[in-house]
């Protein structure tokens, strides 16, 4: 079998956790599938992706250690090194992504094979950044007035909640059993995230971004982005009505 590239394929098996490259919470496949790879990227300490294999009080003790410039913790390490396998790569398909150590290559489906030699889509035209697209490193920002910052965190008793209730629908289909699912968490007001304080800012106060990393929590609940700051890590969300941009990447024009 071949080795795993961009433009190849990958079989994720069921039960290989499965991490959305936006909004959502990672959770094991469904069933087998076959996807093209689109990207094959880092995901050790040194990349800013390592966040996103930890548990939520891991991840709280990385966030510590990385702002204060001080070394990870070994069992944080250890961890990692369990869960990747010793391969600290990750593969991405269409809006989903996984460890490689998790997926083995595969051959390019039926179908694939005679649509391969499809055009390619006009380039369109260039659009004026976002205030997102602008939050690019180096760049520096400005608090407009003061604001009392939140954000959201993964909430643990909605994942309990949802086995729970799970346990009596395997005669359901899978798209009918996660309907229902939905339909019953949302009846009992339990939501996936939860919103924490994380505290105040002061007009006229400015940050640089350090870092540019992507959420994989609060699924749908707008954390698109998260961005590394000099005091702090915060979803793009909880920044956006309250900054400014000051200087712009060097470079970006």
């Amino acid at each position: 079998m071949s080795e795993i590239q961009v433009g190849g394929y990958i079989r994720v098996s069921k039960g290989a956790m499965v991490y959305p490259t936006g909004d959502g919470v990672e959770a094991p496949a469904a069933r087998d599938q076959v996807v093209k790879v689109i990207e094959i990227f880092d995901v050790d300490v040194k990349s800013d992706n390592f966040y996103l294999l930890l548990p939520d009080d891991m991840r709280l003790r990385y966030f510590e250690a990385s702002g204060g410039k001080r070394p990870i913790d070994q069992d944080i390490l250890e961890f990692t090194d369990r869960l990747t396998r010793g391969d600290y790569r990750a593969v991405m398909w269409s809006g989903k992504w996984a460890l490689i150590a998790d997926i083995q290559p595969a051959e390019a489906p039926a179908n694939a094979k005679t649509t391969r030699k499809a055009e390619k889509p006009a380039k369109p035209g260039k659009k004026p950044l976002t205030k997102q697209q602008q939050m690019a490193i180096g760049s520096v920002w400005r608090f407009v007035q003061d604001a009392e910052l939140r954000y959201k965190v993964r909430n643990p008793a909605y994942a309990a909640k949802r086995d729970e209730l799970d346990r009596g629908l395997h005669e359901l289909s899978h798209h009918a059993r996660n309907q229902v699912l939905d339909a019953k968490l949302s009846e009992l007001g339990i939501m996936d995230h939860i919103d924490e304080p994380w505290g105040p800012v002061t007009a006229g106060e400015t940050f640089s971004i350090r870092g540019k990393l992507t959420s994989g929590f609060a699924g749908g609940v707008d954390v698109p982005m998260l961005f590394r700051g000099e005091k702090f890590t915060l979803p793009y969300s909880s920044l956006e009505p309250f900054v400014e941009l000051v200087v712009e990447r060097q470079g970006n024009r």
